[in-house]
């Protein structure tokens, strides 16, 4: 379990997060400032989408700008590369030096970096980024497909093994049998490891994997501000996420071993 803010990731029903994705500083002012009255507890900045500048001083700037307006709430920071359904192209030299500038800010509570960039930027970025205080979300993202069960088990020792505080695993259904899979998955990984684990399982039909984790054991949950905001396929608008975790909200508790040994069929 990992605490950020008084919040206690991990325990009870998944934790909401609420990106921002407006291109100019006015609308990721505009987007903020509605964010700040929200249930989410985490607001992610998609870094990536910011299309007013390329400098790493005016990214730098608008994040602090953000921190001021959301001092509440735990602020996740996030460059999606291309490849990772991101919007816009980074070289691995850039993606490491907008990610410590953040970092060395130290206005940011979680930080997003991607499981293929730490595969060449080493633990010693990790531990970079680590030093100035920000917690690690270590993620994959598979746009394609998802991937086999022993692809994802792998992944997720990897970002054990290089020092992240939570792992994102997020990919494509192309069936049913997808999106059960990685719902199976916490259960699957936790004969390896106690990483706490976000899975998502993307578009339409994965949409049941966004909020059935407080039984996969799935610590973060998507979700949008309104449906022309999202940042990926199939995230439900705030306000209809909660009604729908609450509603599913496990009341009587049961202990760790046998969630862990439930699956879904």
């Amino acid at each position: 379990m990992l605490e950020i803010k008084n919040t206690k990731i991990g325990n009870g029903r998944p934790k909401m997060c609420v990106p921002i994705t407006g291109k100019t500083t006015e609308e990721i002012a505009e987007q903020a400032n509605r964010v700040k009255h929200s249930v989410a507890e985490i607001v992610e900045w998609r870094a990536d989408l910011f299309h007013e500048s390329e400098e790493i001083d005016d990214m730098i700037d608008t994040l602090e700008m953000i921190a001021g307006i959301l001092p509440e709430k735990i602020l996740l920071y996030t460059f999606r590369s291309v490849e990772e359904g991101g919007s816009r192209p980074v070289s691995l030299k850039m993606y490491h030096d907008l990610c410590l500038s953040a970092a060395s800010t130290q206005k940011v509570d979680l930080m997003d970096i991607e499981f293929g960039k730490v595969e060449y930027l080493g633990r010693k970025f990790v531990q970079d980024l680590k030093i100035q205080g920000t917690k690690i979300m270590m993620s994959s993202h598979d746009y394609d497909q998802t991937p086999e069960d022993a692809t994802m088990i792998y992944r997720v020792g990897v970002m054990n093994q290089f020092g992240a505080d939570i792992g994102k695993i997020a990919a494509m259904p192309h069936n049913l049998q997808d999106v059960l899979r990685m719902m199976n998955l916490v259960s699957r990984v936790r004969a390896f490891n106690e990483l706490p684990i976000a899975t998502i399982s993307m578009s339409d039909l994965g949409k049941v994997s966004r909020i059935t984790g407080e039984i996969t054991g799935s610590v973060l949950t998507f979700g949008s501000l309104d449906e022309a905001q999202s940042s990926a396929p199939g995230q439900i608008p705030i306000d209809e996420l909660q009604f729908v975790l609450e509603t599913l909200s496990v009341k009587e508790k049961f202990s760790t071993s046998d969630n862990d040994e439930r699956e879904v069929h």
